[in-house]
């Protein structure tokens, strides 16, 4: 681990990387930029292997922290228990922010004591040139939506720790711990647009739908996505179910053009989906 003297900051930035070597100059040169500056910002690898932690290195401002590969929960509480900062803020990669986001995002934590943490209220794609970008979605949390989030983008430190932070086992939806298990949500801090990068190549889709299928805690379809047979019972349905599931996506992305383009799209996701609870129902098997 690469020493880094201790800092007194009020906001402790925590990034969890796995092969973001694209991405996260951009994420760093963001949170460079913002007008809040009582900030430390750690960034803990995830056993990449594309050179992520050499261009993380350049980065004079930022503590690297050498995680396991256990999944982006394990390296937010790691990098949670190493931070200075009174507020945890989790962000990805693969994210960049509106100048005052920071400081928008700490505001309401920072006027009242009650407010255990909070989260963004509006989440833009920045890859909407590319066709499956725009199959997945421009606005990925809206002002009309951001109330039902559930994930914690800002924190206060003694509260996450109390709650025993992130649980990894939930996998892709690990952020999401404090409201599976406690039924605590954020409140939405007004004035935080972000900008998040979609999959742009089928695989990627495939990947990050396979990972999502293996999170899933929920019923599809009305269907128990536990019960060993769901991934044969979901295959069976394909047929039927990704033709209904393209209209509806094309509906609600408003870019009708797309649907020959949202079949393949919807028919990656939907096998993704399927091989992630494969994996997870047989396999136990849940990371990326």
């Amino acid at each position: 681990m690469k020493k880094h003297r201790a800092s007194k900051k009020l906001v402790s930035i925590i990034i969890p990387m796995y092969n973001e070597a694209r991405d996260i100059p951009h994420c760093l040169r963001s949170l460079d930029k913002q007008s809040y500056k009582d900030i430390e910002i750690i960034a803990v690898d995830d056993g990449s292997e594309d050179g992520t932690r050499d261009i993380v290195r350049k980065f004079k401002n930022v503590r690297l922290v050498h995680g396991e590969h256990k999944g982006p929960g394990f390296s937010r509480n790691l990098g949670a228990k190493l931070s200075n900062g009174k507020i945890l803020v989790f962000i990805d990669a693969d994210m960049i922010f509106d100048r005052n986001y920071i400081q928008n995002l700490i505001s309401p934590i920072l006027k009242n004591e009650e407010v255990i943490g909070t989260t963004h209220d509006y989440e833009i794609a920045t890859n909407t040139k590319n066709v499956w970008s725009r199959c997945w979605g421009k606005v990925r949390v809206s002002k009309k939506t951001a109330k039902d989030v559930t994930i914690f983008r800002a924190i206060r430190k003694n509260k996450f720790l109390e709650l025993g932070g992130f649980d990894p086992e939930y996998g892709y939806a690990d952020d999401q711990t404090l409201w599976f298990k406690y039924r605590i949500k954020p409140i939405v801090a007004e004035g935080t647009t972000c900008y998040h990068k979609n999959p742009e190549t089928l695989k990627s889709v495939y990947m990050q739908s396979r990972w999502i299928g293996s999170s899933i805690n929920k019923k599809v379809f009305g269907l128990d996505v536990s019960n060993s047979m769901a991934p044969f019972l979901m295959t069976v349905a394909a047929p039927l179910a990704i033709p209904i599931l393209s209209i509806k996506k094309s509906i609600d992305v408003k870019i009708f053009r797309l649907f020959p383009w949202m079949i393949i799209f919807i028919t990656t996701r939907y096998f993704g989906t399927v091989s992630g609870l494969y994996r997870k129902n047989y396999f136990g098997k849940n990371v990326r």
